[in-house]
């Protein structure tokens, strides 16, 4: 079942691409367990994994439906993972119906299902924005020199888009739709996107992805591109939930919640 939120007045969805589990030690970098194992084993299943999802958001815009981010779509391969359409049919929401999407950032579980089987956009009349930084990261001789082709997702969807006049380019906070803005949240990568709801639900993509984020938000991950911005971006996002009653929820969090200061960090509560 599809878990959904009241935001204010304008109902979000998450829908639920697929999960996997991951090592400690790719979700905390560095990880060391005489120092974060009394914390984080609490959270670990029988093969010492953490249990992570794949998740996207649709939010019931006033002027039509925005969807924030599009799952792995073909790039699944054996992972469980793909089922960003059928969750959007289960709503009865069809990929016409789609007016904006969101691109967080250029990370195949975020851009794999903004494309067909043969290439071609999946919400073809979707007016797709994406923080120009982001897009000129993946445009760059850098992205394509990523291991195991890690920037191929990215660099295929945001020219397949180019070409088919579908790809906006942001600098600034937007709101992209009635009541939904995407703000700058760099670090996870360069030029990586969040989104707020109606000034009631924040949706970090990837910069928080456990909820241990929350009491120590210095715990980055290996996949954080620029760890000292991504702490910091957490801190802020954080810190906006917290003092703006915000619902918080993310990509790979398990669940959504509340959050609180707790000192120089904070305290995420299951809602």
């Amino acid at each position: 079942m599809v878990e959904s939120f009241d935001a204010d007045g304008i109902a979000c969805h998450v829908l639920v691409d697929g999960g996997r589990t991951v090592s400690p030690r790719f979700v905390f970098r560095g990880y060391d367990d005489a120092v974060q194992g009394p914390f984080v084993r609490p959270y670990l299943d029988a093969d010492g994994k953490l249990e992570g999802r794949f998740a996207a958001l649709l939010v019931d815009a006033p002027d039509g439906f925005v969807l924030v981010d599009a799952g792995l779509g073909a790039y699944a391969g054996g992972l469980d993972g793909g089922h960003v359409h059928e969750e959007l049919a289960s709503l009865d929401v069809r990929p016409w119906d789609i007016r904006t999407v969101v691109i967080t950032h250029g990370h195949a579980d975020h851009v794999g299902g903004l494309l067909g089987p043969r290439k071609d956009p999946s919400f073809p009349d979707a007016r797709h924005v994406i923080h120009r930084r982001e897009a000129d990261f993946w445009a760059s001789d850098a992205a394509g020199e990523l291991p195991d082709d890690a920037g191929d997702p990215a660099i295929t969807a945001l020219h397949a888009l180019l070409e088919a006049d579908l790809l906006d380019l942001i600098g600034d906070d937007l709101e992209v739709a009635k009541g939904v803005h995407a703000i700058e949240a760099p670090g996870h990568t360069p030029g990586h996107l969040a989104v707020v709801i109606s000034g009631a639900l924040l949706w970090a993509g990837d910069a928080v992805i456990s909820p241990l984020n929350a009491p120590h938000p210095e715990w980055v991950s290996a996949a954080d591109m620029d760890p000292t911005a991504n702490e910091a971006t957490r801190r802020a996002l954080f810190a906006r939930a917290a003092d703006d009653r915000l619902v918080f929820a993310a990509s790979h969090l398990p669940v959504a919640g509340t959050v609180e200061r707790d000192g120089d960090a904070f305290a995420f509560a299951e809602r």
